[in-house]
């Protein structure tokens, strides 16, 4: 299948599940929409050793027959900016992105608030005991929540890439130097176990903190067959609990990750 049928089958998925969230919020069983994506450019956050996204014109003008066209080229890394991740991306039986259906990629929007630990620790990785002093003000986790560790840094300065990675470097080279906090691998395994949720978010690059070496929070959700989402902006924006959150990403077939329109109703 072509990149245009690809691209038109997930636009098409994506408008049938906008007109979804629109046609209650119009008819008042929601509240508002929050947009929660960052527009892809030149300056997308993207792993330093990973491709960037490069958007090159195809043709913009008028044609030989009177009318206006235009068309890009665009190419980039599956992992970058607000997107999505399948489980193959670190389970070897995992699903691909196309493989996951539209009703997995909704749930309640749990908001963790860890900016008072970010800021005393930019290495911070959330704890079991975060998640249960949140719980004790609003309640046990719903089931097919979306979990979303609320970190600050993205939120603020997203797409400066030394203060969201802690380097602005690229390459191979780079890695040892990124420092942003991130989901402990406990909170994971207490997610996947004792917890029925739908996936993770956060608002930095990666659901596992920079100075990761082992990726136990991408090895645990993804081996549970569950969901990550990175990048999303306008946390401040999202209350604690109440909003539904709806995750649209590009349908690649076989693809570890993808591109993703994200949009909470908020109550």
């Amino acid at each position: 299948m072509g990149i245009r049928k690809v691209f038109l089958i997930s636009m098409g998925a994506a408008v049938m599940v906008a007109m979804m969230a629109l046609s209650g919020h119009a008819a008042g069983s929601a509240g508002k929409m929050l947009d929660m994506t960052y527009a892809y450019d030149e300056n997308t956050i993207f792993w330093p050793n990973a491709t960037p996204f490069k958007l090159t014109p195809e043709f913009h003008g008028m044609t030989d027959k009177g009318y206006w066209y235009a068309a890009n080229f665009y190419a980039a890394s599956e992992h970058g900016g607000t997107h999505a991740d399948a489980p193959l991306h670190f389970a070897q039986n995992g699903r691909t992105i196309d493989q996951i259906t539209l009703e997995e990629w909704i749930g309640p929007a749990v908001k963790i608030d860890a900016r008072p630990q970010c800021n005393r620790d930019r290495d911070y990785l959330l704890s079991v005991e975060d998640i249960k002093n949140w719980e004790k003000k609003n309640g046990r986790i719903p089931a097919g929540a979306w979990v979303i560790m609320y970190t600050g840094i993205g939120t603020q300065f997203y797409p400066d890439a030394k203060r969201v990675l802690g380097t602005d470097k690229k390459g191979l080279s780079a890695i040892p130097e990124l420092s942003f906090p991130a989901f402990s691998r406990e909170v994971a395994e207490f997610l996947t176990k004792k917890r029925n949720i739908r996936g993770i978010a956060i608002d930095t690059p990666s659901i596992d903190y920079g100075k990761s070496q082992e990726f136990w929070v991408h090895r645990v959700i993804c081996g549970a067959d569950k969901l990550g989402l990175e990048n999303i902006a306008n946390l401040d924006k999202l209350p604690a609990k109440g909003a539904t959150l709806y995750v649209i990403p590009m349908s690649i077939k076989g693809a570890t990750g993808a591109p993703a329109r994200v949009f909470a109703i908020v109550p």
